[in-house]
């Protein structure tokens, strides 16, 4: 996150309010009591191994950020900012947090839902199985990266992930839906 960015609010419905923007100052919204909702966008990145084994990309959070300092994360993700696309913010926060450029070509859609009160979620997943990306970490947010072996995954995700990520059931649900429905799993 960089202290300077205006968020982009939505209404209840997930539809942006036209140049309304909330102060990144501020903190999330919920924090601050505020009924304004913002948007985050996700990105999950998989690939198959030399096995033919499905892995996701988690990454770790730097000891220097202020919330879940050393706790693991999806692969990228984040507040949408004013007057910028989902797609956009997917595109950004990738580049930003693990160093990585994809495209919106990349972009495989998985759902858009509240996330909380104040934030509504817009989901992707990317195929890495076909990339040789160095990843990067020059924003000061991420510390490492690593890949989780989908068997593994939701117990990983339960001791290492960010509390939020332990205990959001319904996205890792709809995770494994989505690897259903395009026979990876």
């Amino acid at each position: 996150m960089h202290k300077d960015e205006l968020w982009q609010v939505y209404a209840s419905d997930g539809e942006p309010i036209l140049g309304e923007g909330w102060d990144s100052t501020l903190g999330n919204p919920e924090v601050t009591g505020s009924n304004k909702i913002v948007g985050v966008a996700i990105v999950f990145l998989y690939r198959l191994n030399d096995k033919g084994g499905l892995e996701f990309l988690w990454q770790k959070r730097s000891e220097k950020v202020d919330r879940y300092p050393g706790d693991y994360d999806i692969s990228a993700g984040g507040h949408v900012n004013l007057g910028e696309t989902l797609v956009e913010a997917a595109i950004r926060e990738t580049r930003e947090e693990i160093g990585v450029k994809i495209e919106a070509k990349d972009l495989q859609f998985m759902i858009e839902a509240p996330f909380n009160r104040n934030r509504f979620a817009w989901v992707y997943v990317v195929d890495f199985t076909r990339r040789k990306d160095e990843f990067k970490f020059d924003d000061g947010e991420v510390s490492e990266i690593k890949w989780v072996p989908y068997e593994e995954m939701e117990e990983f995700r339960k001791k290492f992930a960010k509390k939020p990520l332990r205990e959001d059931e319904f996205t890792f649900l709809t995770l494994n839906n989505w690897l259903r429905m395009h026979g990876l799993i």
